[in-house]
């Protein structure tokens, strides 16, 4: 059986001694505040008589595996086979001890050197899956990335270098020395977070119409490469036409005119078709 992160809800580490979250990560809404889930598991871990490792809710189940200092604690929608999500679960638990098992059982109340540590949780449950096809676009502005710090702020900025609106997940992966678990996660934060969108990478087949994208722009682009020239790439694309049809057909240089109608593209000046 498969693991399907779009189960996952929320994650937490808790450490054992003193009940406290040390680090959480939400991944969907909860109806629930996720500290009073904490409090609640730490209660019943502690007072149990005998071990406790799957706590079911009439919407959610919560999984827990527990170490020697700290517990992991995962939300998810009801699954019919656990063992995929234990076992990263157990591989988040033993690395969180060796890195930080001496922190936690010495704990000062100090949680935000444990947020480089979301990384490791991310490696194991991405908040998605992208499509390695697909297309990463920068956006102007997301959300703030409450553990963009650190080693986890160079990671993501490393990655950030290599999007550039033309290489594809998969592309990006080949480039960057990194693991391709820790490349799909770092690209799952930016589109969680909504730094990112995604795009499919244009073909001889698709077929584009034209698009009301702003004059200013278009005034631009024509001022770059001839009015004319844009014009009539444009008026070529009437919802019918293939961009093979019509590079075959304006007779000028294929790569300049695939230059042009990715810019065009880009700039919302023309579109896909939608598939029927």
């Amino acid at each position: 059986m498969t693991l399907d992160v779009s189960k996952v809800r929320y994650i937490s580490l808790i450490r054992l001694e003193g009940g406290e979250s040390v680090l959480n990560i939400p991944y969907e809404e909860l109806t629930v505040d996720p500290d009073l889930i904490a409090g609640f598991v730490t209660a019943v871990i502690i007072f149990a008589n005998t071990p406790i490792r799957t706590i079911r809710k009439a919407a959610y189940d919560i999984l827990i595996e527990v170490g020697r200092s700290v517990l992991v604690l995962l939300v998810v929608d009801p699954v019919p086979d656990e063992a995929p999500y234990r076992e990263k679960m157990k591989r988040i638990l033993e690395e969180v001890e060796v890195k930080h098992g001496d922190k936690l059982r010495e704990f000062e109340g100090d949680i935000r050197r444990f947020r480089e540590f979301s990384l490791s949780i991310i490696r194991e449950f991405p908040f998605s899956r992208p499509d390695l096809d697909m297309i990463p676009v920068k956006r102007k502005k997301g959300i703030r990335i409450p553990f963009r710090v650190a080693s986890v702020d160079k990671a993501l900025e490393q990655v950030e270098s290599y999007i550039n609106g033309k290489r594809t997940v998969a592309e990006i992966m080949d480039l960057m020395g990194l693991p391709d678990e820790d490349v799909l996660a770092l690209i799952s934060i930016l589109s969680r977070y909504e730094w990112i969108d995604f795009k499919r990478r244009l073909t001889e087949d698709d077929i584009l119409t034209r698009a009301d994208c702003d004059s200013m722009i278009l005034d631009r682009l024509k001022g770059a490469y001839g009015a004319t020239e844009i014009d009539n790439l444009l008026n070529c694309f009437d919802g019918t036409a293939r961009i093979k049809d019509v590079t075959d057909s304006l007779g000028f240089d294929k790569d300049a005119l695939w230059f042009l109608i990715n810019k065009l593209v880009d700039l919302d000046c023309l579109r896909t078709r939608p598939q029927p």
